[in-house]
């Protein structure tokens, strides 16, 4: 767990009890209000974008890499981009 959720469990705990149901209803808001945009920013229509424009030198190199489940990202070594 990040320091940051250890320090707001520590909040928590720490709140009067009849305090929690407030702190409980401001903390759904806040990720109905999340989930809102994000679903506003996927449902978007954008219309047909303009293909990026690398310049000169091109898209830069990478390394491959595959995504895992539960993991993310894994480059894969020893194979050239």
């Amino acid at each position: 767990m990040s320091m940051a959720k250890e320090e707001l469990h520590q909040l928590v705990d720490a709140l009067p009890e009849k305090e929690t149901l407030a702190v409980k209803r401001f903390l759904e808001f806040i990720l109905r209000e999340a989930n809102t945009e994000d679903k506003d920013w996927l449902d978007a229509d954008f219309g047909e974008l303009p293909p990026y424009e690398w310049g000169a030198q091109g898209p830069p190199k990478g390394k491959p890499v595959r995504y895992q489940p539960g993991v993310g990202l894994i480059i894969e070594e020893g194979k050239d981009a």
